[in-house]
């Protein structure tokens, strides 16, 4: 046994054993910090990175949560050691286990990277406080074990943050980096004697994260070359990579020896935002060339890594500097970020964390999210600029001004992160903004559009150009409102979308307006203008006649232009004639009330009753005329627009007259035509003129 000195001022930290058995009963007597933890030498001899940071002193429960687990038989002295130097409870099960319980409290698994393949990793909810703590071997393990331990509740106090991303040209905030200078030489300068956090996001492939000039390799051995090559089965899995078959790279633009190993980076907490890095065992590559592992054998203590694509949130790595520096758990962190990644509709993906979830790097009483800023009473809240996250209630939140700070969603729908400093953000207002338009759009505005559009072939009379621009407004508004980083540009987004609505409410009321007065002045028939052949199918059951109350009417489901029309609607009743024509869905609820008698030159009332939708707001063009109104001399020519909140009731009155001397009494018919968002209906009713 060999001992290891952290300083010569402080006591024997770690115990160096050579056997597995000595390891194991070492770690029966564990107890805290009060004895040396027990790590196994590996096959080379060497102890990796212990002891080359700062390490703890004093043992202090706020910097340790939730619960080991012990997924595999041969770690169960490694579980040992971390429960018991840590004060947290050992569970001995499966891995499914682990991760149920992972969706209430930090959990940190014990487990061969055999077990962790892609498709397991991509089963993990992203509410998950899941760390899987993984070594390529035993001896790797027990001293990420120490490691984490010694020098997880210490680096923080004593060591700065390193931020890059490969997509920006230019460092938003001190401490990052980008463009040209983000090279392998660049990185490795930045890092210096070693950082607390690095958080970068980049283009990756398996066992390379892309920078200029190179990348961040994941090969365990300075040279890997594979001595024999293995056989491979018919499986996706652990293929050797190019450096593993012969001298290059498969990045044919630099060389082996450009890239910045990753067991080099001088880094504890690392997020690496970049596709297809979490790899473990069963993966497409070998475990020997897995970004993760290899910084776990070096220098990091814990490591986030994408599990298949990741794409938009930006601001995970951010976010996570931010939680960890106020005082969350390395596991509670990851949950934020996925959390973030699940809630943006712009993002796709997910992190893993190779480390221990219940690691707090800060000690502190409450957890950040259990520690919410109010809003004011005029709907907003003032923001300090800083390097750690603020909570605050709400999702829809904004800056008002351009560079302010940003506002991440969380999955929980109910309340937000908002991060300044540590994306290069100042402090500031920020206050409650419209809803994103994509609901707006694809719920209303988009069916209103392609409605509007298909009445052309109907016989209506449709501006195609005007249905272009407006469709060209509101499709730039629900863009420019998803891209809107500020409350300035989510309020013009919301006009522009609001004003193209109202083109559209005139669109349809300029149609309904002539078409009505073209009523007027015919024996007006809408189904005059539906293309031939019809594709129709008759009811054989009669229905009720909204006119006389019969039920004797006639439905018809109709197809026009050889079924490649729009599903319509036509009813004829037996007594009364056609009672109704236009579209099979009519998205508002009509009813209509007429006197069915009324003397020569008396007042003709009509009463038109619409009711919306409960879930959306309803624009309405509607008109009425009696066929051949200079003719029969019978008066009640009108059109007008509504507008109706969700569920809203409404009744429009038209009051007609008849001339005393000149129209013939008989029962004369008139037209009620209205367009409700688009979708279009006729109904026939009749009035007995008498003298």
């Amino acid at each position: 046994m060999i001992t290891i000195d952290a300083t010569a001022s402080q006591p024997t930290r770690v115990a160096v054993v050579v056997d597995e058995a000595e390891y194991a009963r070492r770690a029966a007597d564990v107890d805290g910090l009060a004895a040396p933890l027990p790590i196994l030498r590996r096959s080379d001899g060497t102890t990796g990175s212990l002891l080359s940071y700062p390490t703890v002193v004093d043992h202090d429960p706020r910097h340790w949560r939730g619960s080991v687990w012990c997924c595999a038989s041969g770690l169960s002295a490694a579980a040992q050691v971390l429960a018991r130097a840590t004060g947290r409870p050992l569970h001995h099960g499966d891995l499914d286990e682990a991760v149920r319980a992972s969706r209430t409290a930090p959990v940190t698994v014990l487990v061969e990277p055999a077990a962790l393949s892609p498709e397991r990793l991509a089963t993990v909810p992203h509410d998950a406080q899941l760390g899987v703590l993984v070594g390529r071997d035993l001896a790797a393990t027990t001293q990420l074990v120490a490691r984490t331990v010694l020098h997880g509740p210490a680096v923080m106090a004593a060591m700065h943050d390193v931020s890059f991303d490969t997509f920006a040209d230019q460092d938003p905030a001190p401490g990052w980096l980008t463009g040209v200078r983000l090279t392998p030489t660049g990185l490795r300068s930045a890092l210096g004697a070693g950082a607390a956090v690095l958080a970068g996001r980049g283009h990756a492939r398996d066992c390379l994260m892309h920078l200029n000039g190179g990348g961040i390799c994941g090969r365990q051995q300075e040279r890997p070359l594979l001595g024999v090559q293995p056989s491979l089965g018919a499986s996706w899995t652990e293929y050797p990579t190019a450096c593993q078959q012969g001298p290059r790279c498969w990045r044919g633009d630099v060389k082996i020896g450009d890239h910045l190993r990753s067991a080099e980076i001088r880094a504890a907490f690392v997020v690496l935002d970049s596709c297809r890095t979490a790899v473990a065992g069963g993966a497409r590559i070998r475990t020997d060339v897995s970004i993760p592992l290899s910084m776990l054998e070096g220098n990091a203590l814990a490591v986030n890594c994408a599990v298949g694509t990741r794409g938009g949130a930006a601001h995970a790595g951010p976010l996570f500097r931010a939680l960890v520096r106020r005082g969350a758990s390395l596991g509670q962190a990851l949950s934020e970020m996925n959390g973030a990644i699940f809630a943006d509709p712009a993002a796709v993906g997910k992190l893993a964390l190779f480390g221990d979830a219940g690691l707090a790097p800060v000690a502190v009483d409450l957890h950040p999210a259990e520690t919410v800023t109010p809003i004011d009473g005029e709907g907003g809240v003032e923001v300090l600029a800083s390097d750690a996250a603020v909570l605050v209630p709400g999702t829809g939140l904004l800056a008002l001004d351009a560079g302010g700070p940003l506002v991440v969603p969380r999955a929980t729908g109910s309340s937000s992160w908002v991060l300044t400093a540590v994306l290069g953000r100042s402090g500031g207002r920020i206050a409650q903004v419209p809803d994103r338009l994509d609901g707006r759009w694809s719920g209303r505005l988009r069916p209103w559009l392609d409605r509007l559009r298909g009445l052309a072939g109907l016989g209506l009379d449709v501006s195609t150009a005007e249905l272009d621009t407006a469709h060209r407004m509101a499709s730039s508004a629900v863009r420019a409102r998803a891209e809107a980083a500020d409350l300035t540009a989510a309020r013009d987004a919301d006009a522009a979308f609001t004003e193209a609505e109202r083109k559209l409410a005139e669109i349809q009321y300029r149609m309904i307006d002539k078409e009505i007065r073209w009523a007027s002045r015919t024996f007006y028939s809408f189904v005059d203008g539906w293309p031939e052949p019809w594709q129709s199918e008759t009811d054989e059951e009669t229905h009720k006649c909204p006119q006389c109350a019969g039920r004797s009417t006639i439905r018809h489901r109709v197809r026009p232009a050889g079924g490649a029309g729009p599903a319509l609607r036509y009813e004829v009743c037996v007594r009364c004639g056609e009672v109704l024509s236009g579209l099979e869905a009519f998205p508002a609820d009509v009813g209509i009330r007429s006197q069915g008698e009324a003397r020569r030159g008396d007042p003709i009332t009509v009463d038109v009753t619409i009711q919306a939708p409960p879930d959306r707001p309803l624009d309405v063009a509607l008109g009425t005329a009696f066929a051949h109104e200079d003719r029969l001399h019978c008066r009640i020519l009108d059109s007008r627009s509504l507008t109706l909140g969700p569920g809203e009731r409404t009744t429009t009155t038209f009051v007609g007259t008849s001339d005393a001397d000149l129209t013939i009494p008989d029962v004369q018919p008139f037209k009620i035509l209205l367009a409700a968002d688009g979708a279009v209906r006729c109904l026939t009713r009749t009035v007995w003129i008498h003298v």
